[in-house]
């Protein structure tokens, strides 16, 4: 996937371009850079609305290729030394958004995985598909 940003992107049109994608991870902006493994505090967080050059000093325009298997410190980090925008990657779990801290080193094909396989709605998905379980009745009794 490509995510052109520029000075008019809003934060919000780049979350939702990396949810079509990854529907089961979700990118937050924060005022302040993070550390590898380590959680960005809700108070830094960005509101979706602004647009890039609204929170930026610095003016950088550019496409972003986020690949699958790229790892979710490559893409935060990626973010942070291109743009200047300090980013988190969240992993849905169950009904909730969770900062993937410690998983830093897993893809984002696998982070969406986690987030799909945890979800209540991949369950009820599954059910309402039709599972079947198939009777193993033996042909006769010895």
């Amino acid at each position: 996937m490509h995510i052109e940003i520029t000075d008019n992107t809003t934060f919000h049109e780049i979350q939702e371009a990396f949810a079509d994608f990854y529907p089961y991870l979700q990118l937050e902006f924060y005022k302040k850079p993070h550390k590898k493994y380590e959680a960005s505090a809700e108070k830094d967080l960005i509101y979706p609305g602004h647009t890039v050059d609204e929170v930026k000093e610095t003016h950088i325009s550019g496409l972003l290729e986020i690949l699958p298997l790229s790892k979710a410190a490559d893409v935060e980090k990626e973010f942070q030394y291109r743009f200047g925008l300090p980013v988190q990657i969240l992993r849905k779990e169950k009904d909730k958004w969770v900062q993937t801290t410690g998983m830093d080193d897993f893809t984002l094909k696998e982070l969406n995985e986690l987030g799909r396989n945890s979800s209540d709605d991949f369950i009820v998905d599954d059910y309402e598909e039709g599972f079947t379980e198939e009777e193993n009745k033996p042909d006769k009794l010895y």
